[in-house]
């Protein structure tokens, strides 16, 4: 398979083999911004993140909303986790 870097902290990186890597869940979000200007006040960064295995988007205009949905979809995700080998 293929190779990829991946970044483990503190500006250490390493190469791995995808074939090494662990079989674990795993999401991909998208995260787009932009800066808004509306008059003569100062450009406002605005922008969504889309969980795309999903669809689910959300907009926000704070690093703050936009952490609380990935926590809310990480959530989610690991209560279902939870319930299946519970139900098991």
């Amino acid at each position: 398979m293929g190779e990829f870097w991946t970044f483990f902290g503190r500006g250490i990186y390493t190469m791995m083999h995808m074939d090494e890597t662990p079989s674990r869940p795993q999401h991909l979000f998208v995260v787009r911004m932009w800066a808004e200007t509306v008059g003569p006040t100062p450009a406002q960064w605005r922008g969504s993140v889309e969980h795309i295995s999903t669809g689910q988007k959300f907009y926000f205009t704070s690093m703050a909303d936009m952490a609380d949905f990935i926590n809310l979809r990480l959530k989610a995700s690991t209560e279902a986790m939870l319930k299946g080998k519970l139900s098991a």
